[in-house]
């Protein structure tokens, strides 16, 4: 808009000589700002209408404090085709603040949430319209929300659904609601609103804010929620969350919360987690081109995400991650052999981390748990009912985890004793002023809640018997480790939980490389030698053209000399081509250092639904890989181009 059209429209309309410059300018702002709110009532969007809507004009009045609302519908009609074109403005927080404040007495807001489409999208139906600034749908429901966003705070927001007449589709923000299948289908791509709750919103541009934070930070949900309510929620937060020191200069602070009592614009840990859920499973559907489906029922927003949750879990096992095919010179290794021919060496890393999901006490049992308070599975929930002491198979006697054996019946009361005694001297590191890394035992929780705790007691048997050791198992019961498989240079090709303990099957790497061209040259892991072990006495010949040597680090600490099949197979020495000018051609170490990343998330994920739990890790280590890659690349580490069909010629 240049000062030619003001000065044209001021010529055209006398009677905007009322205003001065300021409430000209202001206008003009406040215009732009209700202008996709004018626009959505529109029959046809492309033109301006001859006059504001009365709840529009009213709400321009009181923010520009004009008592004749007249004078707004001049304005409007000397600017409206200049506005109508005009960029959007970035509004500032003193702004919104004065917008919001004439606008939610009328049922608007700054940033009032629409549906993407002003027609019918179902081809089938009559109304619908590949031209979507044409109106077609109606029976708007309008209610309050919360829209926290990433620049200016948590908002207190209007949201307006649309519905089609024909064939009953209710359309939102960011999904529509078939009638007829109850199912809530997605747009493509990924909107700029996500809804995480019912009238509850957040930014896309805030959850990714708050993914970074998880993958580098190991920011809890619960801490990200603290964080954004004091740091970021209102506007000069330096200046609230320390008062003394800038209470001469800024006596009065304006909050959203004041003029809108009427809205709950709290952040909540469970809305950070559902929307990180939620705007990850839309970023990997825009990515493969799908489109999110999801139950529209009455179940919670996190039971809803569930089945989603699954599919992309299952999707990931194996070769699912984005980079499982990557190569750069710092793992893949291009040379001449004595003849001339070229030759690659490419190596893996495998190890594992004690971070673990609670799962069924029996043994090595994948089946999930009814729920985290259970430590059975459907199919052992007799079980509970036999007494926790191994080998005793006796029905427990009410109230209690153990039969009425009076040994196995002290072996209970000295795990209780332990939940007690812990708890005291936790109160008393308190009192001594020391921080308490777990603060989850209090007076009256039920310590069976807590993980597993084995207690072992010698018993008196018979005399020709002699003393034996009694083992209960108390608590619920966590999986062993997760298990990382990885290139020398950082990048996680694939994630699994074991069970029961590290295996020397080597299943899990069998799906990682499934296929003879996919193998590694090198396969490096500090339980080789019994890997090795394994194979050859089942006659397992999937990795035979690869070398299984301990990594360095192990090797030296935690392998016997005397172990003649570690030595000859599993030595990383005894693999020359592994060394070049007296160094390793590969990081063997590279495990010990990733899990240092890795491991900060154990108390983030511990008491995760497994499902969740899944999806969670498999995300941290995709953003993980993401960043690792893009490093690389910056260092000039890519001077390989590895087509998936070459290497794997199988799997495409």
């Amino acid at each position: 808009m240049s000062l030619q059209d003001i000065v044209s429209a001021l010529q055209r309309f006398p009677g905007l000589s009322a205003l001065n410059f300021h409430g000209l300018t202001q206008f003009l702002r406040y215009s732009c700002m209700a202008r996709e709110n004018v626009a959505f009532r529109q029959v046809n969007s492309r033109r301006p209408p001859p006059v504001l809507p009365v709840d529009i004009a009213t709400t321009l009045a009181s923010a520009l404090n004009v008592a004749d609302i007249q004078l707004i519908q001049t304005c409007w009609a000397a600017f409206k085709e200049l506005l109508w074109d005009h960029p959007a403005i970035t509004a500032s927080s003193d702004e919104i603040y004065t917008y919001n404040k004439a606008a939610l007495i009328n049922s608007t807001s700054y940033r009032h949430i629409y549906p993407p489409v002003r027609a019918c999208t179902n081809p089938h139906c009559s109304h619908y319209r590949n031209n979507h600034e044409t109106l077609t749908l109606t029976d708007p429901s309008t209610h309050k929300a919360t829209l926290h966003t990433r620049d200016h705070g948590a908002l207190p927001v209007y949201t307006t659904s649309l519905s089609c007449r024909k064939c009953h589709r209710r359309y939102y923000n960011d999904h529509y609601v078939s009638h007829e299948s109850r199912l809530r289908v997605y747009y493509t791509g990924v909107p700029d609103v996500l809804q995480v709750a019912k009238h509850f919103f957040i930014e896309s541009a805030l959850l990714e804010v708050f993914a970074n934070g998880m993958v580098f930070g190991w920011i809890s949900a619960s801490n990200w929620a603290r964080i954004y309510e004091c740091a970021l929620a209102e506007p000069n937060p330096h200046m609230r969350n320390n008062r003394l020191a800038f209470s001469a200069s800024h006596a009065v602070l304006t909050s959203l919360k004041s003029i809108a009592a009427d809205w709950n614009l709290e952040m909540r840990d469970e809305d950070v987690l559902n929307g990180f859920y939620l705007y990850s499973l839309l970023l990997d559907r825009a990515e493969h081109q799908g489109i999110l489906v999801l139950p529209d029922d009455e179940s919670r927003q996190r039971d809803r995400l569930q089945p989603a949750l699954a599919e992309r879990n299952k999707a990931m096992e194996g070769t699912g991650q984005e980079h499982w095919a990557h190569a750069c010179d710092l793992c893949f290794i291009v040379f001449e052999d004595d003849a001339g021919n070229l030759l690659k060496m490419q190596s893996a890393h495998c190890d594992g981390d004690t971070i673990g999901h609670r799962c069924c006490k029996v043994h090595d049992c994948k089946a999930p748990l009814p729920s985290n308070r259970d430590h059975h599975c459907s199919k052992h929930t007799h079980l509970a009912l036999e007494c926790a002491v191994v080998e005793c198979t006796a029905k427990v006697v009410a109230g209690h985890r153990t039969c009425a054996d009076s040994a196995h019946r002290a072996l209970e009361t000295a795990y209780f004793s332990r939940g007690k005694a812990l708890f005291q001297l936790r109160s008393r590191l308190k009192k001594a002023g020391v921080a308490v890394p777990n603060d989850s035992l209090l007076p009256g929780d039920n310590v069976e809640d807590d993980d597993e705790v084995i207690i072992e007691a010698s018993c008196d048997g018979k005399a020709e018997a002699g003393n034996r050791t009694l083992r209960a198992y108390f608590g619920a019961r966590r999986t062993h480790n997760e298990q990382l498989i990885m290139r020398s240079c950082g990048v996680i090709l694939a994630r699994a939980t074991l069970f029961g303990s590290e295996s020397v099957s080597a299943e899990f790497a069998k799906r990682v490389f499934p296929t003879p061209e996919s193998t590694p040259e090198f396969f490096v892991f500090d339980n080789n030698c019994q890997l090795d072990k394994h194979q050859r006495s089942t006659k397992d010949t999937h990795f035979k053209n690869t070398g299984k040597p301990v990594d360095v680090f192990h090797f030296k600490c935690k392998h016997k000399l005397t172990d003649l099949h570690c030595q000859r197979y599993c030595n990383p020495a005894a693999f020359p081509e592994f060394i070049c000018d007296g160094k390793w051609r590969f990081n063997t170490s590279i495990c010990e250092q990733t899990n240092v990343w890795f491991g900060g998330f154990i108390s983030i994920v511990q008491d995760m639904e497994v499902t969740r739990y899944n999806f969670y890790l498999d995300e941290m280590i995709k953003r993980r890989n993401r960043y690792i890659v893009a490093q690389l690349e910056g260092k000039g580490h890519f001077p390989w181009t590895i087509p998936r069909q070459t290497l794997f010629p199988k799997l495409v």
